[in-house]
Parts: C-alpha cells; structure tokens; sequence
C-alpha cells in the first residue's frame, strides 16, 4: 500500500489514539495496515497467505514487444529490426546461429535457440510466402553485419 492511499488511516489512528502513550499499539495498528495480514482464521499465527504468481517474462515476450514496434514492409527489415531491438552490435558480433564454424576458424557462441525459432515463427507468421530457410539467411546477414560494424568501429 503507497503512502497516499495509508495517509488517511494514519490520521485516524492518530486522532483516535488521544495521546503519546498508545504510541506502541499505534505503531503496530500501522504496521498491519501497511503489511497483509497473517493470522489464520482460528487465531494462530501460521501464514495461510496466498501468494500471487510473479509474472513470467520468457523470451517469447520480449519477441513479441519488439514485433509491434519494428518494420512490417518486408521480412529482412523485420529480422534486422527484432536482432537490432534485442541485441548490441557487439553481442551480436560474436554470435552465430549454430555456434559451428564453417571455415574452419574459431567457432563463435550460438544464439539462444529458442529466440532463433522464436524470430523465425514470427516473420514466417507476418510474412507467410517467406520459408524459414531465407529468415536463417538474413539473421546470419545482420550478423555478419554486425561484425563489419564492430571492426570498423574499433579501428577508428
């Protein structure tokens, strides 16, 4: 409970307090007000509170905030504005779909599989002529775009 909503309650305990002797059952008729109670029905003291589930944030989520604000003309536009909304350049330079190297030099981190097809099902979804294999291709793009970014950054 924030301070505006207690203030009223303080005001009236304090006025029906009458003096500064009840200061310690006043403060412990604040301290209920500001905390949920605990006492069970029969009296005891055991804690039968039910707590409210936190919200789940999962990657999906996020996914989808980012989807509602990025470019929806065409699907490398909207792989290159959900990799840009989630990711640095710099995270996204040293990252590969697979984490496999195919030339044979250091082999990079993978990306979270689960955002990979995350993306990949939604710009198929918005883009239903688009085959999972070409949305692959422009995430790997914008990788590799992002290297060419993050060198030419640091060699200034």
């Amino acid at each position: 409970m924030g301070f505006k909503v207690c203030y009223p309650y303080f005001i009236g305990i304090i006025k029906s307090s009458g003096c500064v002797s009840n200061l310690p059952d006043m403060m412990a008729q604040m301290r209920d007000l500001m905390t949920p109670s605990t006492r069970s029905t029969d009296g005891g003291s055991t804690n039968n509170m039910v707590q409210p589930e936190a919200p789940q944030k999962t990657i999906t989520t996020g996914i989808d905030a980012i989807m509602k604000r990025c470019n929806h003309q065409e699907p490398a536009k909207m792989v290159n504005d959900v990799l840009t909304g989630m990711y640095s350049n710099q995270y996204l330079a040293g990252r590969t779909l697979t984490g496999v190297s195919g030339s044979g030099k250091e082999a990079k981190e993978p990306m979270d599989p689960e955002v990979v097809n995350g993306i990949i099902e939604r710009v198929t979804a918005s883009f239903p002529k688009t085959a999972p294999s070409l949305v692959r291709g422009m995430m790997r793009q914008k990788l590799a775009n992002a290297v060419k970014t993050v060198r030419r950054k640091t060699e200034q």
